[in-house]
């Protein structure tokens, strides 16, 4: 059984010897032409003889050359090449102190001249800059007495100032002796033509009491006037003290 395994014919026996022959060729031939690396002490002495042998050649054209034989060192000549001037560069400094001017500081908003004691303005009437003209008033609070005012429709009341956002006790007593309200410029919302939408964007109108207007209106086909509302429960006797002065029949 093992001669029936290791048999082979001529023509494979031929092909294995071969293959063998170009196997060692290819090892002997790498150990024959790599080149053998040099120790350091061959590279050292190497380096050595080529210095000695060396021409050297120190000229600025490169072309004279003086051979380094045998004789003794202080006769061998060298003409180094001149070193190139370097560019000198120019800088210019410029020197700063250590506390440099501060510009000026700019006033945000325009200074604007107060009101002086005893002077009255309409509060629905006037703008934005004459609001700032109250002592103890600035841009930020004018904006919001003037736009609480454009979502009421007007003030009725002095006291409705103490709702708008951010006063306080100190700053309304302030202003309250320069300010008088005018009931004829109240802007009042149509109750039996306006929308849901246009009803609950007043201040004192939320959501459900306006659509319960809307479903009042739509039973009884028209409101005569404010006293119809009492009937309704979303609305209570201080809810509808603050809107009648804002709802027109």
């Amino acid at each position: 059984m093992w001669k029936d395994f290791f048999y082979f014919s001529r023509r494979e026996r031929r092909g294995i010897l071969i293959l063998i022959v170009l196997i060692a060729g290819v090892f002997l031939g790498k150990y024959l032409f790599t080149p053998k690396p040099f120790s350091p002490d061959e590279i050292s002495n190497e380096s050595g003889k080529n210095i000695e042998n060396k021409e050297i050649v120190l000229d600025k054209s490169n072309k004279q050359t003086v051979q380094n034989s045998d004789m003794p060192a202080y006769q061998r000549s060298y003409n180094t090449p001149a070193k190139p001037k370097q560019q000198i560069e120019k800088r210019t400094y410029y020197s700063f102190s250590s506390e440099s001017p501060t510009p000026p500081k700019q006033n945000q908003y325009p200074v604007t001249d107060k009101f002086t004691a005893g002077t009255i303005i309409d509060i629905n009437t006037c703008d934005t800059l004459m609001l700032m003209k109250i002592p103890g008033v600035g841009s930020a609070y004018a904006k919001r007495i003037a736009s609480y005012r454009n979502l009421l429709g007007g003030y009725v009341r002095l006291e409705q100032l103490q709702e708008v956002y951010g006063m306080y006790e100190e700053l309304y007593d302030k202003i309250i002796p320069y300010l008088q309200t005018d009931t004829s410029q109240i802007i009042t919302i149509q109750a039996n033509t306006a929308s849901l939408d246009k009803l609950r964007s007043h201040p004192y109108i939320n959501f459900y009491q306006a659509k319960a207007i809307v479903e009042m209106r739509k039973k009884k086909g028209k409101l005569e006037n404010i006293n119809e509302l009492y009937l309704l429960e979303e609305f209570t006797t201080e809810d509808l003290e603050r809107i009648k002065h804002y709802l027109a029949f």
